[in-house]
């Protein structure tokens, strides 16, 4: 028997918005850090705290330190399962500010499994042919990998 065509686009749209829904599940807002204390710490870039930007992370959440300006964030979102239902690594992702374009950076602590390391990347905006980052976000985006400061 064949399937009229537009049956099967409506399942192919129905099995894939099954399958991506989990995904859109994996973040979730927290407000203050008090249970990522193996984080806490001072991050600059490759570890040097001469240099800035700097990231301070405690239990009350993120301090950015951008060319003089500090800016704190501490309701932010913490990407559960960026990583995947099946992930066991130690990398943990968050999203620290929102803007009208999304979240335009995504922060990676213990990046690549590396323990102290932080990458920051642009996430929705900083990509070739979107949205630029602000500067603040730039300028974090420029200074990654961080490491934290000893």
């Amino acid at each position: 028997m064949k399937v009229p065509r537009g049956v099967r686009r409506r399942c192919v749209a129905a099995i894939a918005g099954v399958l991506l829904f989990p995904c859109l599940a994996g973040a979730i807002e927290v407000d203050g850090l008090k249970d990522f204390e193996p984080l806490y710490g001072r991050y600059a870039p490759a570890g040097d705290c001469s240099r800035q930007p700097q990231i301070l992370v405690d239990a009350a959440g993120f301090t950015f330190e951008v060319n003089g300006a500090k800016e704190r964030a501490t309701r932010v979102e913490f990407a559960a399962s960026y990583g995947g239902n099946d992930y066991q690594g130690i990398t943990q992702w968050f999203f620290p500010f929102k803007s009208a374009n999304g979240w335009p950076i995504l922060m990676a602590f213990n990046a690549n499994e590396k323990p102290g390391t932080l990458t920051i990347d642009g996430n929705d905006e900083g990509w070739k042919g979107g949205p630029p980052l602000s500067a603040r976000n730039l300028a974090l985006v420029k200074g990654s990998p961080y490491g934290r400061c000893t």
